[in-house]
Order: structure tokens, then C-alpha cells, then sequence
């Protein structure tokens, strides 16, 4: 045996992804570009052929189930329960279903939870050094998932108010174009965890996360850009609720801009169980960078949506610790 966890693997290779879009980003990528024109970039990726539908309940937490897309017996013999909230995750660039965003949610969500957790593995689109490729797949992928889940709400076997859909990175923006493109339902909670930079820009809300995807849309950013260096996410306000930890820009314990980037999944899934990232509300975008937000009583970032009603509005700050556990504040108390 190697000693390597399967996680650790992972992280290395999203790193080294990553670090490629900070190559080509200093050296000149454009910070946003029209999605118009993915075949010419790359004819190859068919999110209705390519895509994976996985899913986990508690009667199968380590080995996923495929469903077929608007199979209904594929769902019927499968442990998905329509009684059960259903959340849905999606991995960012050069990830799959290993990723932390799948493995470590997942897993954290049905220890304490009887959900079902449906994966969104577009590693086949995801999976290139081209990331003008896999940021243009955005869209069409979005696309599949809404009408997937217009497919379990046509038959019954999804209530669009117990639903919540978890993306990162470039995940966070598919999460944000599944809730755009549904036509059964409102999404209740979208959550993108530090949606990404390049490519996207807060005056393009059509291409990207925006408030108004679903019923409640939060953001939570962790490596927006500065002017000394750039950043992987996109550092604009463009949800419902904005968190900025620690200023949104780079985490303490964090050499690397990559793992700033990916904090933002350690953070949220430190939250399902036990959530005590309280904020402090801030009406002037000048007060996250100079840290001086006081509006009270704030609100909780991230946490399970299932018990409590999100209605904060606006953009939040948080301190965080350097190293796990990382929520300072006090527990959010039930509703």
C-alpha cells in the first residue's frame, strides 16, 4: 500500500488543474467570454451521453448507484425514496466523483440525514487542460440536470421545496444554470461554494450563479481575486447572500491560492453537522476588506437547509480558524 488516501489524490489533481488556469489566466485569458460557441472549442462533450447520475442514501453510502437519465425504472429499482429531501452536488473543473465536494458532502450529509444525494459527474467534460472547453460545457450541463429533475417532479418522485443543489467552483455556476433552466419547480436552496473567476464576470448573470436561480442562493467566497493576484473565484457579490470569510480572498493556513479556493468545501461541509460560521452583516462592500462589519444579528453560513428558513440578504464577513475545526462562533440554534 502507497499510504495515499483516495481524497488526498484527489486534492493533488484538482490543485494541479488549477494551477493550470493560473497559468494561462496571468498570461492572458479573458476574464469572461459569451458561451455561445462550445462546439467550435470542443465538439466532443455530450452532457446527455457523457453525464453520470450517481446516487447515495444511507442503504448505499459508498457504492453509487447510476441512474439513467429519464429512466423511470432505473429510479424505481433503485434505494431513491421520493419521501426523503433529495440534495444534489457538482464537482468543479478536472474533478469527478471522488472529489471532496461529492465524497466528503455526501458522506457528512447522510451521517446525519436520510437524504437522497445525487452526484453530477461531468468529468468527462470537466477532465481537459482546456478549461475555455470545460467552462463553455457549463451551460449544457446545467441544462441536463434541470430536466432530470423536472423528470423526478413529473413523476412524483421530487418536491422541488425540499431541495437543495451544492456546487463548486464551476459547479457552482451549473448549479446556478440547473436552477435558470427547470420549468416543473423552484429550486428551495442553491449554494455555490466559490464560484469561479475566470471566464465569468458579475455583469454576465445569464452565464453564471446569479439570485433569482432559486428561491434562496447563497455564495460563499474564499479566493476572489486581488489586485496583487488572481484569484480563482469570481470576488462579485451575485447571490441572495454573499460570505466572505476572512475577507473572501485568501484563507488563513492557506499558502496557495488552490487551497484558498478549496476551503470553501472544508467550510461547508464543517457546517452540516454542527454550524457555527455565524457573520456579520456588511452594507458597504468596503468594510469586507478592511474587516469592519458590526450590522447584528448577522446570519449562519452554509449548514443544512432542511430545519431552518434563510432570509438573510447582503453580503456577510466571518473569521475562521487556520486549521479544522475552523467556525469560530456559536452554534445556530433550530427555528
Amino acid at each position: 500500500m502507497s499510504g495515499l488516501d483516495f481524497s488526498s489524490i484527489s486534492k493533488m489533481k484538482t490543485v494541479a488543474a488549477l494551477l493550470l488556469i493560473h497559468v494561462a489566466y496571468a498570461y492572458g485569458m479573458p476574464t469572461d467570454t459569451p458561451f455561445n460557441l462550445t462546439e467550435s472549442i470542443d465538439p466532443f462533450f455530450d452532457a446527455y451521453r457523457d453525464v453520470r447520475i450517481l446516487l447515495h442514501t444511507r442503504q448505499n453510502m459508498v457504492n453509487a448507484q447510476q441512474l439513467q437519465f429519464r429512466n423511470l425504472n432505473s429510479v424505481l429499482s433503485s434505494h431513491y425514496n421520493p419521501s426523503r429531501p433529495t440534495r444534489v452536488l457538482i464537482h468543479g473543473f478536472w474533478e469527478d466523483d471522488t472529489s471532496d465536494i461529492n465524497t466528503e458532502t455526501a458522506a457528512e450529509l447522510l451521517r446525519y440525514y436520510d437524504f437522497n444525494v445525487i452526484l453530477i459527474d461531468w468529468s468527462e467534460g470537466s477532465r481537459t487542460i482546456n478549461y475555455f472547453a470545460a467552462a463553455g460545457r457549463v451551460p449544457t450541463v446545467g441544462q441536463f440536470t434541470a430536466s432530470y429533475l423536472d423528470f423526478l417532479h413529473e413523476n412524483s418522485l421530487l418536491d422541488y421545496s425540499r431541495l437543495s443543489v451544492v456546487g463548486f467552483s464551476l459547479g457552482a455556476h451549473i448549479a446556478g444554470m440547473t436552477g435558470k433552466n427547470t420549468q416543473r419547480g423552484r429550486i428551495q436552496y442553491i449554494v455555490g461554494l466559490d464560484p469561479a473567476g475566470p471566464l465569468f464576470s458579475a455583469r454576465n448573470p445569464e452565464s453564471r450563479i446569479d439570485a433569482g436561480d432559486g428561491v434562496y442562493v447563497e455564495c460563499i467566497h474564499t479566493n476572489g481575486p486581488t489586485l496583487a493576484i488572481i484569484g480563482f473565484g469570481i470576488g462579485a457579490a451575485i447571490g441572495d447572500a454573499d460570505y466572505w470569510p476572512n475577507g473572501g480572498q485568501s484563507q488563513p493556513g492557506c499558502l496557495m491560492q488552490t487551497c484558498s479556493h478549496l476551503r470553501a468545501v472544508d467550510y461547508y461541509v464543517e457546517s452540516i453537522a454542527n454550524n457555527r460560521f455565524h457573520a456579520l452583516g456588511c452594507p458597504d462592500p468596503e468594510d469586507i476588506s478592511s474587516r469592519r462589519c458590526v450590522i447584528y444579528p448577522g446570519e449562519w453560513m452554509g449548514g443544512e437547509n432542511m430545519f431552518f428558513n434563510k432570509s438573510g440578504r447582503g453580503s456577510f464577513l466571518l473569521e475562521t480558524n487556520r486549521n479544522s475545526p475552523f467556525a469560530r462562533g456559536v452554534t445556530r440554534p433550530p427555528q
